[in-house]
């Protein structure tokens, strides 16, 4: 079968791995004895092009290259740069930071400097030899590229671009396809408009994996790839990213499109004006469910601590780390109420920071997720007030009666609603009257932006400074941003405005425009075993799974499957510790990455088991092949030898194998760390950005 020969065209980042403050600037370019020498002072910040760019496009990018090299082999695809300092470069180029981009220029600068670094020449040279070239750029970069060049008739061209790049695409006796977008379509594909392009990339060579002749297809006839982006069942969704339902199919490059109604623009947020409270700090609390490991478990052996009493030798993650990866912990009184003498033993130790052992901030809520189905909740606000006192909480909660699903029915979602603001004023009337010293902080609840805004409004009324919007866990981030564009009309400058249980990255800077000063979530956290795929995180925002190794001794429901279905034990522990082994030696780089592989594969293989607890030959081989492909992704990179957190640092290798608490957990305390440093990057930015004045609506550089 014939396999084309792919090229992709893509366009460097103004995210960099590396942004030291002596970056290379346009200057440096233009002089090359000046470039060589600037170029050594940088020697320590080198790396190649492919590893150097870490914005957003350029790393769904090379995730759909990955997938496309999987299926057909590296030879298949080739990927250049178009750097607005180097030119057009190859991937395994080695460059060092530099600060120059064309997005910056005005048409005359842009055509002047593309032809100072030869791009149309190089452009012309590179794509000789291919059958299917992918053009992924700006518009200033596609009128960087001067187009047309001499193709050939046998060639594709598929360019994936913003509607205003329209006139820059140009080619002559040659077969292509552009599709161009709008932020409409990144909302249907669950992506920043910035990284849309490398999406889009990433999302056709997934359904290149399924169905391998789609690639042939496309280079006969590129014009069916609307057809194959807009029969997608649902969005994909970024690591650590916005989540959200399921957009409304739109057809992207339809003229049609125009007379329908399209998905909310996110960008239009921001075009409003910044709330008036940004100027407060942001923080990040994460929930506390008793997550902790055995601080001496030996891995090699998987032995616990002798003599340990899990509940109060165990650390916590900020026990580990020599600065906490969030800036405060919310504890929920559910939480406190189900381990019998847990209350007793905080007041015991004198208070919930010397229990949790956390130097930060502690805020502590009612949980109403606990008592969702009752009437109305367990306490009253007398009880909730002196619970927060004795226990020394920071900040306390006033009590609310979540409006979500079923009670959000009229009827009951208004009773909860009036229930909620009750005990609000009541909570904060009292706390004023008797002088309790943590801060009081009222729950809005609502069913629509306009109700949300309205409990906003009266919560400030009643003299409240820190309010949380509550209900908002499983939102779509469109619907928070539209509650939020309401609520933030009545905020002070002194207002605090809480998030409960939302934590997406690419929703930070909507959320901190709007007025959002705080935020909890433990999703990075539970990511690391309750996500099947995705649960070891980076900080490019490129996430891996975990190689599954279960306990045979611990018989977990599959292992007592495969015992009922006749396997000998100790065969089965033979193949785990083999695998241990396998992972081990290849991470000391004893053995190859196939040879680790093929043993931890004929262990895993065997662990298919659905639901139904049914095994089918057709599920099994599915199992194995997605498995194949997600260690083989896993394993290349070794991500663990790499990172900088503690976790990866002491306990190596170990951190990627999905296996008993001790390791999860950690995995998890590691994706925290990962989320919390991209939340101090994203902060940074903003902070760089306001002082500065620098546009922010632009595409990635």
């Amino acid at each position: 079968m014939f396999r084309p020969r792919i090229l992709i065209i893509t366009s460097c980042t103004g995210e960099k791995r590396f942004k030291p403050t002596n970056q290379l600037t346009i200057e440096d370019f233009k002089d090359t004895e000046r470039l060589r020498e600037r170029s050594k002072l940088l020697a320590e910040f080198s790396c190649s092009a492919g590893q150097m760019y870490t914005g957003l496009q350029h790393l769904r990018v090379m995730e759909g290259v990955d997938i496309l090299r999987s299926c057909f082999g590296k030879e298949i695809v080739d990927v250049k740069i178009i750097s607005a300092g180097y030119g057009l470069i190859p991937e395994d180029k080695v460059i060092v930071p530099y600060s120059v981009t064309f997005n910056s220029m005005k048409s005359d600068e842009i055509s002047s400097w593309a032809n100072f670094i030869g791009l149309h020449k190089d452009f012309q040279e590179a794509v000789i030899g291919y059958d299917l070239v992918f053009v992924l750029l700006g518009d200033k970069y596609l009128r960087a590229l001067n187009l047309p060049v001499e193709t050939h008739p046998k060639q594709t061209f598929i360019f994936l671009a913003s509607n205003k790049s329209r006139n820059f695409v140009i080619l002559e006796d040659t077969n292509f396809e552009l599709l161009t977008f709008s932020n409409a379509d990144a909302s249907r594909f669950g992506c920043a408009l910035v990284g849309l392009k490398g999406q889009l990339l990433k999302l056709i060579a997934s359904q290149i994996r399924g169905e391998p002749n789609l690639l042939s297809e496309l280079y006969n006839n590129p014009k069916i790839l609307d057809k194959v982006l807009n029969n997608q069942p649902q969005q994909l969704e970024l690591p650590l990213g916005i989540t959200s339902t399921r957009a409304k199919k739109t057809n992207i490059n339809k003229k049609s499109q125009k007379s329908r109604k399209t998905i909310v623009n996110l960008d239009e947020f921001l075009k409003l004006p910044r709330a008036i409270n940004t100027h407060l700090i942001m923080k990040y609390f994460i929930p506390e469910w008793d997550d902790k490991v055995d601080n001496g478990y030996n891995f090699l052996l998987d032995e616990a601590t002798k003599n340990r009493s899990a509940y109060k030798d165990d650390i916590y993650a900020h026990e580990i780390y020599s600065e906490p990866n969030y800036d405060g912990i919310l504890v929920s009184k559910v939480v406190v109420d189900k381990i019998k003498n847990k209350r007793a033993d905080i007041e015991k130790l004198g208070g919930i920071r010397n229990f949790v052992r956390f130097p930060g901030e502690i805020m502590g809520d009612c949980g109403a997720f606990g008592y969702i189905k009752l009437e109305v909740p367990p306490y009253n606000t007398v009880e909730i007030l002196d619970y927060y006192e004795k226990l020394k909480f920071d900040y306390g909660v006033s009590i609310d009666h979540l409006i979500v699903g079923p009670f959000a029915e009229p009827g009951v979602r208004e009773k909860r609603y009036d229930l909620t603001l009750q005990n609000a004023e009541e909570f904060i009337s009292k706390h004023q009257k008797i002088g309790y010293t943590f801060t009081p902080i009222g729950v809005a609840q609502g069913w629509n932006p306009e109700t949300y805004a309205d409990a906003v409004k009266k919560l400030v009324e009643m003299g409240y400074d820190y309010i949380a919007i509550g209900g908002v866990a499983r939102t779509p981030t469109i619907e928070i941003l539209e509650i939020l564009k309401e609520v933030y009309q009545h905020l002070t400058p002194n207002t605090r405005l809480h998030l409960f249980g939302v934590g997406r990255i690419d929703a930070l800077p909507y959320f901190r425009h709007l007025g959002v000063t705080s935020f909890d979530s433990a999703s990075p956290l539970r990511k690391a075993w309750f996500d099947a795929v995705e649960n070891y995180h980076t900080l490019s925002g490129k996430a891996y799974a975990a190689v599954r190794i279960p306990f045979v001794d611990k018989q977990s429901p599959r292992i007592k499957h495969l015992l009922l279905e006749g396997y000998e034990r100790e065969t089965l522990r033979q193949l785990e510790q083999e695998a241990l082994k396998a992972i081990r030696e290849y991470d000391k780089g004893n053995i190859s990455l196939d040879e680790s592989l093929e043993k931890l594969l004929a262990y895993d293989e065997l662990l298919e088991l659905p639901r139904d607890g049914k095994v089918t030959p057709t599920a099994k081989a599915r199992r194995l092949r997605q498995h194949t492909q997600l260690y083989r992704e896993l394993l290349e990179v070794k991500p663990w030898q790499e990172c900088e957190c503690k976790i990866c640092k002491d306990y190596g290798v170990e951190t990627a194998i999905f296996r008993g608490n001790d390791r999860n957990r950690r995995r998890g305390f590691h994706n925290t760390y990962v989320f919390y440093q991209r939340f101090q990057e994203f902060l940074s930015t903003e902070n760089y950005l306001e002082n500065s004045n620098v546009d922010t609506t632009g595409e990635s550089i």
